[in-house]
Order: C-alpha cells, then sequence, then structure tokens
C-alpha cells in the first residue's frame, strides 16, 4: 500500500507540518518613535476595578442646580468649577457602562450583568442628554462667555445646537438595548438535537474533523442548525427594522442607514457614496483572488500552526517582542496591557462570541476582550485588537474628544495586521507561507464580505415592510453577484448571513472592514516595494492623525490614494495578484466552486493541488454532484497508477461499492465491520483506520449514494493515514 502511494505522496507532503512552528527569535531590541502624545493612564489593574451601581437622580439634581447658578455672572466660576466635577462623574458613569459590558460579553447568560448594562446604557443616555442641555443653557445664560473660554469653537456650535432628546427616543433605544440583548442570549443558546447530542454549528465542525461525524452527518447537522439559527434570530431582526427606522426618522434623517453612517460611525461618506464601492467590488473579482489565497492556504494547511492555542500568555509575550522591534511608543501600550491585566482572551463558557477593544474611560485604559475559536484566527485577532488598543492608549479620555471614526479603528487594527506578518517567517519558520495565505485570504475576503453585508442592510432597512424570506433571497442573490457562489447555484434562497454579530448588535458597521481593508493594504504594499520601517512609520503617523479628520480626509492628509475610489480598487485588484503571485503560485485559478471554507475543502484542495482531480471546462470540479463510477475509477487509478476496470460507467456509485472498490484495489485486506447493517470486510478495513465513521446508531448505510466531495474525503483520509505511518517510521 504505501509503495503504490508513494509517488502521489511527494505531492501532498506539505500538507503535514514536519516540525513545530519556530518560536521567536530573542531579540528584545527597542526601535524609538516618536508620533504620539503622552496621556494619563490609571496604575490599575482590571481585577481592581470596581462596578459600582451609580445613582443619576443626584448627577440630574447637581445638572439642574449649575443652571441656576449660571442664571447670575457673578456665580460664573463656581458653575465652571462644579460643571466640571459633573463632567467628571458622567466619565465615571461611561466607566461603569463600559465595565458592565465587559462582564456582559463575558458571560451572556448571567442575567445580573444583563440587568445592569441595561440600566447603565439608559442612564448614560439620560445623563449626556441632561448634561448636553445643560452645556447649551449654560453657553446661551449671564455666564456664557466663561464655558466659550473652555470650549473649542466646534464645541461651542455643537451644544448651542443641541436639542433635547425626547423620552420617546430614550424608549426607542432602550428597546434596542432589550433587542440586542435577547440576540445575544438567544444566539448563545441556539443548538440542534441529532444522534442523541446537541449539537452547534462549530461542535459540529470540530467533530467532522477529528472524524467523530461523517460528511453526510456534517451537513445535516449544519443545515439544521443555520436554518433554526435563521429563523429565531431572523425574528429578532425583523422587530430591529422597524424600531431602528423610527430611531432614524425621529433624528431627522430620510433612512437609517443614513443616520448610522452619520451618527453611529461619523463617516464621510455616505450609503450612496459607497454603492460605487460595491460595484467596484464585485468588478474586482476580490472574491476570486481570497479563494485562490484560501486554496493555497489549504494546500499548505499546516495543522500545528492552524489548531494551535493561541490564547494563554506565551503567545502575548511572543508578541511583544515583535511589537518592541516595530516601535517604542506600540511597546509602552502593550507593556501596560500586560502588566495590568487589561484583557480577556481565555475560553470560558457563554462568552458571547465577539472581538473587541473598548476603553475604561476615567482610568485610560483600553481593554481588549476575545472569544477564542480554537484556530489561527485567534492569533490574528490578537494583533488586530493591539491595533485598536494602541489608538484608545494615544489619545484623550474623555467623552467628546479624538476618537475616531470606525473605519479609521479599522485601518489601525488591519494595517496593523498587514504589517506584523512581516515577522511571521521568524515566528512560524517553514509554515510562514500558509499563515500569510491565511491571513491574506480573510484580510481579502473581508473586502468582499463587508460590501456584500452592507447592500444586504441597505436593502433590508430601506424595503418597506420587508420579510425574512425576501432577505433570504436578497442575500442569495448578492452572494452569486460577488462571486461567493455559483450564478447558477440551485439555492432560491440562503441563510448563514445572520452569523455576522455586527448585523444585530453595529447595524452598518461591517461596510467599515471592507473600506479600511482596502485603505490598510496601502500600508502594506509600501513595505512590499519600499522599506518595510518607512512603512511602518506612514502607518503610525496615520494612527496618529487627529480625531477630527474624516476616513477619505486622513489618506488625503498623507497624500494616499482614497480607498473608497473605483480607480484604487482596480489598481489593487492587480497589485494583489502581482504582489502574492497568485499565478505563478497557484499555476492558474483555483475551481470557482472551491471557496475554501467548506468542510470537504482542505481535502479538495490537496487532490486538486496534486493533480488528481481536474476542473472541467466551465471551472469547476462539482464536489456536490453524485459520483459516478467513472469518477471512481478515475480518482483510484491516480493511487495506484492504472485504470480498474468498472462496467457500469455513468451510474451512481454507493458508500458501500466505493469503500469495497478502494480496498479491492489498494489491496487493503479485510477486517470486521463494527455496523449493523453491512458485514462487509472492506467497510471494516476502513473504519478500522479511521477513515469512515458510522452513525450514531451503529449503522453505515452502504446502499446510500456518495458524493465527489465524500469520495475525496475518504482518499484524502487513507493518504493522511499512509503519512502518519511514514512519519512514525521516520521517528523510530
Amino acid at each position: 500500500m504505501k509503495k503504490r502511494l508513494l509517488s502521489l505522496l511527494v505531492s501532498l507532503l506539505l500538507l503535514v507540518s514536519l516540525s513545530p512552528a519556530a518560536l521567536a527569535a530573542e531579540n528584545t531590541a527597542v526601535r524609538e518613535t516618536n508620533f504620539f502624545t503622552s496621556q494619563e493612564h490609571a496604575d490599575l489593574d482590571y481585577d481592581e476595578m470596581t462596578y459600582v451601581h451609580m445613582d443619576t437622580e443626584q448627577i440630574i439634581k447637581e445638572a439642574d442646580a449649575i443652571r441656576a447658578l449660571c442664571q447670575d455672572e457673578a456665580n460664573a466660576a463656581q458653575a465652571v468649577e462644579r460643571f466640571i466635577a459633573l463632567i467628571g462623574q458622567l466619565l465615571e458613569l461611561a466607566t461603569m457602562d463600559t465595565l458592565a459590558y465587559i462582564r456582559h460579553s463575558q458571560n451572556v447568560m448571567d442575567t445580573k450583568a444583563a440587568e445592569e448594562l441595561a440600566y447603565c446604557e439608559a442612564a448614560y443616555t439620560e445623563v449626556t442628554d441632561a448634561i448636553r442641555q445643560l452645556a447649551r443653557d449654560a453657553l446661551l445664560s449671564p455666564c456664557g462667555e466663561i464655558f466659550k473660554k473652555n470650549l473649542s469653537e466646534e464645541d461651542t456650535a455643537y451644544y448651542l445646537n443641541y436639542t433635547n432628546m425626547s423620552q420617546e427616543l430614550m424608549a426607542l433605544l432602550a428597546q434596542e438595548l432589550a433587542l440586542e440583548t435577547r440576540y445575544n442570549q438567544t444566539a448563545a443558546s441556539l443548538s440542534v438535537p441529532y444522534g442523541g447530542k446537541d449539537w452547534t454549528d462549530n461542535t459540529a465542525y470540530f467533530a467532522l474533523a477529528a472524524g467523530e461525524l461523517s460528511a453526510e452527518e456534517y451537513n445535516t447537522i449544519q443545515q439544521a442548525y443555520v436554518e433554526k439559527q435563521n429563523a429565531a434570530l431572523g425574528e429578532i431582526y425583523l422587530e430591529m427594522i422597524p424600531l431602528r427606522r423610527e430611531l432614524a426618522e425621529r433624528s431627522g434623517y430620510d433612512s437609517y442607514p443614513d443616520y448610522a453612517y452619520d451618527v453611529l460611525y461619523q463617516r464621510d461618506f455616505t450609503p450612496e457614496d459607497v454603492r460605487a464601492f460595491h460595484k467596484a467590488v464585485k468588478e474586482g473579482g476580490f472574491y476570486s483572488i481570497a479563494g485562490s489565497l484560501r486554496t493555497l492556504a489549504s494546500n499548505g494547511l499546516d495543522r500545528e500552526v492552524y489548531y494551535g492555542d493561541y490564547t494563554g500568555d506565551d503567545t502575548i509575550e511572543l508578541v511583544e517582542g515583535y511589537i518592541k522591534q516595530m516601535s517604542s511608543e506600540m511597546a509602552e501600550a502593550y507593556g501596560y496591557m500586560r502588566l495590568h491585566g487589561l484583557y480577556d482572551i481565555k475560553s470560558a463558557d457563554y462568552k458571547d462570541g465577539s472581538g473587541y477593544t473598548t476603553i475604561l474611560t476615567s482610568y485610560g485604559a483600553p481593554f481588549f476582550f476575545n472569544t477564542p475559536s480554537g484556530f489561527f484566527g485567534d492569533f490574528t485577532t490578537m494583533i488586530h485588537e493591539f491595533g485598536h488598543y494602541n489608538h484608545f492608549y494615544w489619545v484623550v479620555a474623555d467623552l467628546e474628544g479624538e476618537a475616531k471614526s470606525n473605519d479609521l479603528a479599522e485601518v489601525h487594527s488591519q494595517g496593523l495586521e498587514l504589517l506584523f506578518s512581516h515577522w511571521y517567517e521568524d515566528i512560524f519558520g517553514e509554515s510562514a507561507q500558509f499563515a500569510m495565505d491565511f491571513l491574506m485570504a480573510n484580510l481579502v475576503k473581508v473586502i468582499c464580505e463587508g460590501a456584500l453585508h452592507d447592500e444586504l442592510q441597505q436593502y433590508a432597512y430601506t424595503t418597506e415592510n420587508v420579510t425574512l424570506e425576501q432577505i433570504n433571497r436578497k442575500y442569495r442573490q448578492l452572494c452569486a453577484e460577488y462571486g461567493v457562489v455559483d450564478q447558477d447555484d440551485p439555492r432560491e434562497m440562503m441563510y448563514d448571513w445572520v452569523q455576522i454579530p455586527h448585523t444585530f448588535v453595529t447595524p452598518c458597521y461591517y461596510i467599515s472592514y471592507a473600506v479600511s481593508s482596502a485603505g490598510a493594504f496601502a500600508f502594506w504594499l509600501d513595505a512590499q516595494q519600499g522599506e518595510y520601517f518607512d512603512a511602518v512609520d506612514d502607518y503610525l503617523r496615520f494612527t496618529a492623525l487627529p480625531g477630527e479628520l474624516g476616513f477619505q480626509a486622513s489618506f488625503e492628509e498623507l497624500e494616499m490614494d482614497n480607498p473608497l475610489a473605483p480607480d484604487y480598487l482596480a489598481e489593487l485588484s492587480k497589485a494583489l495578484r502581482s504582489e502574492l503571485k497568485l499565478d505563478e503560485r497557484a499555476g492558474e485559478v483555483p475551481p470557482v466552486d472551491l471557496k475554501g471554507s467548506e468542510w470537504f475543502a482542505a481535502a479538495a484542495a490537496a487532490l486538486y493541488g496534486a493533480g488528481v482531480i481536474e476542473k472541467g471546462e466551465d471551472g469547476r470540479i462539482r464536489p456536490r454532484d453524485l459520483a459516478t463510477w467513472n469518477d471512481a475509477a478515475s480518482l483510484v487509478a491516480h493511487l495506484i497508477k492504472k485504470q480498474p476496470e468498472v462496467a457500469k460507467g455513468d451510474a451512481a456509485i454507493t458508500r458501500g461499492e466505493f469503500v469495497r472498490l478502494l480496498v479491492d484495489e489498494l489491496k487493503l485486506g479485510e477486517d470486521v465491520s463494527p455496523f449493523s447493517d453491512t458485514d462487509d470486510g472492506a467497510v471494516g478495513t476502513l473504519a478500522e483506520i479511521g477513515v469512515v465513521t458510522g452513525y450514531d446508531d451503529g449503522t453505515f448505510h452502504p446502499e446510500q449514494t456518495i458524493s465527489r466531495a465524500e469520495m475525496w474525503v475518504m482518499v484524502y483520509r487513507v493518504l493522511m493515514r499512509v503519512v502518519e505511518d511514514l512519519l512514525v517510521g521516520i521517528a523510530a
């Protein structure tokens, strides 16, 4: 068996990690930079930051008392002093709100934490409104001149034009938070029963990877889960849409996307502006580029790197060494985070599934939170979130201060991910190319997904009385337009848009990932085409720009191309293909129906890369088609270097028939079948070595037809078993 397969294994050995990922070289040299202005930060650990339930009644009373003082110019100094103290209380309330949010994220099933978060959100909204009203009234009072001296012209204009938040608007915001809390709890508790167990999407995926579920079982569970998820979460979304539309209308906006772009995210572009971006992303073939990269990553899959544990202090320490080499200022922010425990990256029950960075305002202390997924994405997320963390560390910790738009914040995070990849060879050694392909595939993919989901949300919020079926159909249409699925995909609806948490809790946010990823690539391209540390300095200079500059204005300030411009996107598409050497490395564009995220992707990509399976003239490998006897014979012929004789041609082949063909042609012998519905020794042989698995009821279903993808996975598992035997022999 080993001799028959050895020639094919030469093409597949890249799939196996023969040695652990390289440890970081010991280099603690700190590269001095000077782009940021020092800020105050509390010398407290996160565990010392105590949550306090604040009573807002006294704050409101104090606001009224200051308003009364302002009616006499003689009280001006006292009024300003007490106003500043009142702002301090608002900062403390904002900090309690953030602490409540973090603790709710750490356990969404903790009802007490959910109640405190709801209270803090409502209290913060009420107090903020009251203080803004006070600022307006103070500016118009006899004490107005001294207040103007303590405010910028921009802030003065803002407060003078501030309109009281109505009780109706506050009620809508409270309803929105209640729906978001319901969404978090529902999403965390969803599962589907199968074979006597309850399964989530994640537990089913890892069971498939471990060989505990067959491909058919996984497909059954995954389809049931996503449809249940769509129904449950879609119902909540349909409640959110009219509520948010009313919120926008009461705030004076024509649509909710207009409101969200302006009020929530302070963008210097509109939903209408970004529609040209949607079109350019489709025309630029970005999903095809992402697909090529994902295929390359699958071909070079290093299981030790991919499934590594990146949730411990050893990873935190490793990253710090390279941050120091990039910038002393980033090293300062990173050291503060480590020293005071201002992060949570551990696995725990009922974490909310998200990753984010926020700031505990009154402490000047950013906090990084992530729910780990158990694979390499946890490492890239750490770098991503530290990009946010570094920005928060250097901005003024106030309520109306220098916090930037979300789009700029995402440039900080994604730009750092790209620049940090410079160190992958030091960190991952021979696995660096896999790590790079994985990172680049995801960052190119988010350009597509950000645009796609933004277009879907614009549709949902601007379509009168939109239904869940309409959204599911629109999503299927957009997936075809962006290249996520084939145009002739038989599905009329697709459901997995509900798996994007931002759609529910930060509506219209997802476009930030797309436009910022497009912009972040400009720094990476500079690093490829010029001096690496010059690109790092440009990135730091960009991060240090003042907060009042918008997304487009910030790129203009550094005389860089506008990432929203269709011409820039066209050039970026060409540059990615060229700089990443996609044509040289892949030889040709990967199959259009192999995206890299499917359950069979590793097997299909490996066999395709080795020339075992080929594309048709339409560019497809058709993994979901039923396998025929001819398909099976062609596949086996690659293993034994001759064509087996089969008589049934284009007739469908069953699970039992393919197992018998495989075992007979490879001369693997027979073993006792562990399944109740077949005594075929060929099935027993493949079950013994972990190539096939049965169902929970002890059956195998040998008479069931098999898909092309299932057939590939069986062959791939046989090959991997041979590789393992070879490695054991080498070690011995």
